[in-house]
């Protein structure tokens, strides 16, 4: 053994430049799967820290459970019971109770340049990003952690201050005797800062609702109940209750003590162990564990093709010297051993850099963090396994190739290293190809289950694409030899002759340099390809109107509309009322195939003025109709009951032009948000209503643009989450069908020069004007008026994807410059392997320059291999991953064309050619400088 180990450290010393090269390679490697596991790891440890923040003081917290049906217009869950906290409150198993009210869906910002109003409308209802949440509350003392300033008597100070978290502060730049701005409809009422309390770093709602109710906020304004009520014009209501247990009491108890006065008061009981159940399943932390998985097996694909090519080359470069050895008296075991040696003497020093690099990573970015953070058994074990293991898979083919050498080569003299040309074998390509097609096989099959389907595509599919891009590497090194000789022999002025086997005398090296590269940037092109894919839909474009105003807390009646078109905003303008509802997508047609796959089962109908927005020389709307006749389709729509549907949502439930669309009638069920209560629909039944009625498709249409339409306009009035379609029918049908009384959005194009911020104070205005007179002068819940455009929903669905997408390439890009380090080792290994080469070129006559180009354009021919491998296969990833959201996943019914953001793209491969040609420029440089007789002294020892 101990000759084992002289051998393998005589061999390691004798590439220093290779060793030093791909032991820091691993080790940037090694520190990201810690630097990922650590920050998530971290995360999970502060559970505990940000659940006690968030509940303060206070033991448990009540919040009111979601109804079954909508709410009337500004109202949100309430409890049944009003008078449940003076009971809870005479109970002697509590210490004290706090009533609060919640208020969402208001924009608080501060005169700063973070808090404009202006400039943060990108949410539903126009609430910036980081608006904290109005909460009112009684209690006396702080609860929370008092960092700076003091905490006001909130039961019985009128004085218009509050408090503000922590988390908003530092956003807003916010501190002790800053302003800040709640806007509600046109009133804007300053609240002046008093303290600052802790907040949680990232908590979310334990329980959410309609509306956008949930359960306590993480980043909340709180202010004294009297000023809660001047704000929202309405008397104190509690939504939220927090109790103080006393001391000993457990919670079980209390619980079961209450549990039938809860449910009566339908509360539902919220406390620290369900606030971090709630943040494990949170979707950021989720994907913050995804992102800590595909570091690992990026990682892990990383040390393997690093290793393999750093083993492969000393394979290659030793073969006279293992026959040597072989001849001397080591068994095959023993080389193979020797070579699997290697491999562990170069991931071992290159684990513990990475170890100690990724903590340090952790430790510097985790700013902030509660608990100072630590490495986990399960971190050092993962990047250890990756690593370690990494470094024996990688030296099986190096270790079998060493082990097949003969004693009889040793007799063969050696001239340097000038591999023989490899042959692509055929079972390779067969099985490559046969693997690559198992995700196009398990879309395009016909026959086959759902689940079926979804279990190919995940479980064969994903790990076939992998083992694809592997079999089928050599194939895609020799077809880029064969082209890239040409190319980079004409830019760079090298003999073709030169250059076209370069890559294939050393196949086994450009291979594992080639899928090294290829890891990132492939994974790089799928993100971009799908991500930007997928904004597709969300883009609106020019065959809809300009512009939708949506009133929140207040509708309008028929009788309204020439007032409400004569205000100064909507003057010369072209602006309709439209009738909204989303009903369900009758039970029996959801069973039907197209419709099982979908896990949405509500459709947002919009009814409009047909013969006013849709005819005429210059319509308003005007879609691209896929399928039915424009004309035939609006007469249709006039005079049935019938609808124009999107062509996604079509072609996922298979519906044609002339199919009946089952839908469920909202109005004979329960009220409708924003309307009066229906007494039922004569000649419609219950049971009618839950078997659906039958409404036309008129057309099938191009509709881009509509999932985010109905997102952000809060267009979706029932379940306010994902919906299968935008649907369009003519105003009529809803307000007969559905007794719509009311409207809450109007439709079309604004006159030239109006902006958004002057639509929505005029409307405002009038909204709220409005709402006075229903209330007989008192103020009501204070409308809130959010006016869309085009521009600006086209600017947030490209800004949010924007940054959604580049999250999402953080770990591609980085895997990218990792495989940089896989360059330089090739190149150092080229160098080293062909010196007598290079030094007969240049004692024949090939000037130093040509040989510095001729390592450059091979240099270049590899990462060309890399860039076309990435493509194809990043491509090919991404449109299978399109074409699944048919059965289900995700969005749905969104299976957009593929768009190839080429931008992005060049911006990729321009950087890994950069640095590829940065990594090759030195020993390039030290080639074309070095003298001909110490090239041609150079003998293999």
């Amino acid at each position: 053994m101990t000759l084992m180990f002289k051998l393998i450290w005589r061999d390691l010393r004798a590439n220093p430049g290779r060793m030093a090269v791909s032991v820091f390679a691993i080790l940037v490697s090694v520190s990201l799967i810690v630097w990922m596991m650590g920050s998530y790891d971290t995360l999970v440890r502060e559970f505990d820290n940000d659940a006690e923040a968030y509940m303060g003081n206070y033991d448990l917290c009540l919040v009111p459970e979601s109804p079954k049906g909508p709410l009337p217009p500004g109202q949100y869950p309430q409890f049944r019971d009003p008078e449940l906290p003076a009971r809870l409150a005479a109970s002697p198993l509590v210490e004290t109770v706090n009533a609060a009210c919640q208020v969402p869906r208001l924009q608080i910002g501060c005169g700063n340049e973070r808090g404009s109003f202006d400039e943060q409308t990108r949410d539903r209802m126009g609430i910036p990003p980081q608006s904290p949440i109005l909460v009112g509350n009684h209690a006396v003392e702080c609860p929370y952690e008092l960092k700076e300033g003091i905490w006001p008597d909130m039961d019985s100070s009128s004085a218009m201050e509050g408090v503000l978290g922590s988390g908003s502060a530092k956003y807003f730049s916010a501190g002790v005797g800053t302003v800040m701005n709640v806007r509600v409809g046109t009133h804007v009422y300053d609240v002046k800062i008093v303290g600052i309390v802790k907040q949680a770093k990232a908590t979310p709602g334990v329980i959410m609702g309609p509306g956008g109710m949930s359960g306590p906020a993480f980043s909340s304004l709180f202010v004294p109940v009297k000023v809660c009520e001047k704000i929202m014009g309405q008397p104190f209501v509690p939504n939220l209750i927090y109790v103080q247990l006393k001391e000993g009491v457990d919670k079980k108890e209390f619980t079961e003590n209450f549990r039938q006065e809860l449910a009566q008061a339908s509360a539902a009981v919220a406390d620290t162990d369900s606030i971090i159940r709630r943040l494990s399943s949170d979707r950021s932390v989720r994907s913050q564990k995804d992102s800590a998985e595909m570091s690992v097996w990026l990682v892990l694909f990383s040390c393997i093709f690093i290793i393999f090519t750093t083993l492969s080359i000393g394979v290659s470069e030793r073969a006279r010297r293992l026959a040597l050895m072989r001849a001397l008296g080591l068994g095959r075991m023993q080389i193979a051993l020797l070579i699997a040696g290697e491999g562990i003497f170069l991931c071992i020093p290159a684990l513990l850099g990475g170890l100690a690099a990724g903590f340090f990573l952790v430790y510097l970015l985790e700013e902030g963090s509660a608990s100072v953070p630590v490495l986990t058994w399960s971190t050092v074990l993962t990047a250890a396994v990756c690593a370690v293991g990494g470094a024996l898979l990688a030296s099986i083919i190096p270790a079998w190739r060493a082990s097949r050498q003969s004693p009889l080569e040793a007799a063969v003299p050696s001239s340097g290293f000038i591999g023989k040309v490899s042959r692509v074998p055929v079972w390779s390509v067969v099985a490559g190809l046969a693997c690559v097609c198992l995700q196009p096989v398990a879309l395009l099959l016909p026959g086959l289950e759902v689940e079926t389907r979804k279990w190919i595509f995940f479980w064969l599919g994903y790990p076939g694409l992998v083992a694809g891009a592997l079999f089928l590497a050599p194939t895609f090194v020799r077809v880029t030899e064969w082209a890239g000789a040409w190319i980079t022999g004409f830019l760079l002025h090298v003999p073709h002759s030169f250059l076209k086997m370069q890559l294939s005398r050393n196949l086994s090296r450009s291979v594992g340099t080639a899928v090294s590269m290829s890891v990132g940037l492939s994974l790089f092109v799928g993100v971009q390809t799908w991500g930007y894919s997928m904004l597709v839909p969300f883009s609106p474009d020019t065959s809809t109107p300009g512009t939708l105003v949506s009133f929140l807390h207040t509708e309008f009646k028929s009788a309204d509309v020439p007032e409400l078109m004569a205000r100064p905003s909507l003057r010369n303008s072209r602006m309709y009322p439209i009738y909204v509802d989303e009903p369900d997508i009758a039970p029996a047609q959801m069973k039907t195939p197209g419709f099982s796959g979908m896990r949405n089962r509500s459709i947002v109908l919009a009814g409009i003025p047909v013969a006013e927005m849709a005819g005429g020389s210059h319509p308003l709307f005007n879609p691209v109709f896929v399928s039915g006749n424009p004309q035939e389709a609006y007469a249709m729509l006039e005079s049935t009951r019938s609808l124009l549907i999107p062509d996604t949502f079509a072609r996922t439930v298979g519906l044609k032009v002339g199919d009946d669309l089952m839908l469920v009638n909202p109005s004979s069920r329960e009220i409708r948000s924003g309307n009066e209560p229906s007494a039922g629909i004569r000649g419609r039944g219950r049971g009618a209503a839950v078997r659906g009625e039958p409404w036309k498709v008129a057309g099938i249409v191009s509709f881009p643009g509509w999932h985010w339409l109905t997102k952000t306009s809060g267009m979706r009035v029932r379940r306010g989450g994902f919906v299968a379609a935008l649907a369009i029918a003519d105003e009529r049908w809803l307000k007969e069908e559905y007794a719509h009384q009311g409207f809450q959005f109007i439709w079309g194009d604004t006159a030239p020069g109006i902006s958004n911020v002057e639509l929505q104070n005029d409307l405002g205005e009038y909204a709220l004007m409005k709402v006075r007179e229903q209330e007989n002068g008192g103020e009501g819940a204070k409308p809130l008026v959010k006016a869309l455009t085009r521009e600006s929903l086209g600017g947030s669905v490209t800004s949010r994807g924007d940054d959604v997408i580049f999250t999402m390439s953080k770990l591609p890009i980085i895997m990218m410059v990792i495989a940089v380090l896989a360059v330089l080792n090739t190149v150092l290994a080229s160098v080293q392997s062909r010196r007598r080469e290079f030094g007969l070129m240049r004692a024949v006559g090939v000037p130093g320059g040509m040989v510095m180009r001729m390592l450059w354009a091979e240099t270049l021919m590899v990462s060309l291999c890399s860039v076309v491998m990435s493509l194809v296969l990043g491509v090919l990833g991404a449109w299978c991953s399109i074409q699944i959201l048919e059965y289900g996943y995700h969005f749905g019914v969104v299976t957009p064309p593929v768009t190839m953001p080429w931008a992005h793209l060049a911006c990729a491969v321009l950087l890994v050619l950069a640095l590829s040609s940065l990594a090759c420029l030195l020993p390039a440089w030290r080639m074309k400088h070095a003298s001909v007789t110490d090239l041609l002294s150079i003998r293999e020892g």
